[in-house]
């Protein structure tokens, strides 16, 4: 027993130093600074397309050049990171291809990526700055040449990158940031209901099924335990406007979390015991809505009397709640994205800092943030509907007199009767 315990403590300490070398490895999520002081429109150490702005295609390293190309998602060259350059202005950087992860490199003409063996951080053909043209367009210029930049314009064969004298009113000149493979992860958390508002209904719903009549033909008194589990289905569903959210997609969950606390209130039995939970996967028009189903158990325990030639009826009645009530809460928002670490290579889907998921709120026109204990929201709004069961079941009986065996057996003996008189009168 010592023996495993020490391996999995071996394990579970090599997973954690692991997890903390990746993330101290990775390059922080700062702003890149452009000539523009008020610009926020470039990361260090998130993924990009370089979309040309005449011809929107990718930048994309082929071999011993670069080009512009259709985009390919799953082409890695076609993906690229920013890193500032160490111990230089602070608006110089590398701009790394992820499929080789070595540096963008020119020689005055052509443009082309680093080798392994001539890729460094100090070589100035390797050094770039960011001119912004209007939000996320920007013109690249070299740093040994401010005034020849990364010039897209197309060539004789259509596809050729090259260096070319600056101009900021080029549109070969220009070009577009497009973040990659990035998800941003909210939930909507901490509801508060006004049920003052809403709608409710209550009425009675029966929980035991099939025949529930206990006869007693005898003579005698007797007893019989009731010992079921019987099951009920409650029906939640939420509504939030996407222009109180956020628009349920390629790069956005959203899921939400309903605490017991809630329900309590509402007098709704829960099956957890602790609340519930789902995810968004369904838009009506301008609306995020989602169904959760959550199975409620009563166990159904009672000893019934039932007197000598008597039936009883048992039924077992719980509350069934219908309600349609308004609510407020705030959306929590986190984020995973492909991520550059220092080595020059591409940690896959890690968490992103506050910088990073602040620039992609901006993408997705997200409004009225605030920050949190280190952590951004917005507020939203929205209709909770609950078709439901109360806590508490109520156990009824119901004694019908007589027992509906003692008829048949006064029959028989009405007809027996009958029958001895025909036999004796045809006798004579």
């Amino acid at each position: 027993m010592k023996v495993r315990n020490s391996e999995f403590l071996n394990c579970l300490g090599f997973l954690l130093l692991f997890i903390i070398s990746t993330y101290c490895s990775l390059i922080p999520n700062d702003w890149v600074n452009t000539d523009d002081p008020k610009d926020f429109g470039l990361l260090e150490g998130i993924t990009y397309n370089i979309v040309h702005f005449v011809s929107e295609k990718n930048l994309v390293s082929v071999g011993d050049h670069v080009q512009v190309d259709v985009s390919d998602d799953n082409n890695s060259y076609q993906h690229w990171s920013l890193r500032k350059v160490e111990g230089k202005n602070n608006h110089v950087y590398n701009i790394i291809n992820i499929g080789s992860g070595t540096n963008l490199d020119n020689n005055g003409k052509g443009v082309y990526v680093s080798s392994l063996e001539h890729d460094s951080n100090t070589n100035p053909y390797q050094h770039w700055i960011f001119m912004k043209i209007k939000n996320n367009t920007y013109n690249i210029a070299n740093v040994r040449n401010e005034s020849r930049s990364l010039d897209g314009s197309i060539d004789s064969n259509g596809k050729l990158v090259y260096i070319s004298i600056s101009n900021k009113n080029n549109s070969y000149q220009q070009w577009l940031f497009k973040p990659t493979n990035y998800k941003l992860i909210t939930k909507v958390v901490d509801f508060n209901l006004d049920v003052n508002y809403g709608q409710m209904l209550t009425s009675n719903a029966t929980l035991l099924r099939g025949n529930n009549r206990i006869e007693n033909p005898t003579n005698a008194i007797i007893e019989q335990i009731i010992d079921r589990t019987e099951e009920k289905s409650n029906v939640f569903t939420l509504q939030i406007r996407k222009a109180d959210s956020f628009e349920v997609g390629k790069h956005v969950d959203m899921t939400f979390e309903i605490g017991i606390n809630i329900f309590n209130l509402l007098n709704v039995k829960v099956g957890n015991n602790i609340g519930i939970e789902g995810k968004f996967s369904s838009t009506q028009g301008e609306t995020n809505s989602e169904t959760v189903l959550d199975t409620v158990s009563y166990h159904i325990q009672q000893k019934v009397i039932v007197p000598f030639h008597t039936s009883v009826i048992v039924t077992t009645i719980v509350d069934k709640v219908n309600i349609l009530t308004p609510f407020t809460a705030r959306i929590r928002i986190t984020g995973k994205a492909d991520r550059l670490s220092k080595s020059g290579t591409v940690v896959k889907m890690a968490n992103i800092d506050n910088n990073a998921i602040l620039y992609y709120l901006q993408r997705e026109n997200a409004k009225d943030l605030f920050l949190y204990k280190d952590f951004y929201y917005i507020k939203t709004n929205g209709t909770l509907g609950i078709d439901g069961y109360g806590f508490d079941s109520v156990i009824k009986t119901k004694s019908i007199s007589g027992s509906t065996r003692k008829k048949p057996i006064i029959l028989y003996q009405i007809l027996f009767i009958i029958l001895q008189f025909i036999y004796v009168i045809s006798t004579y």
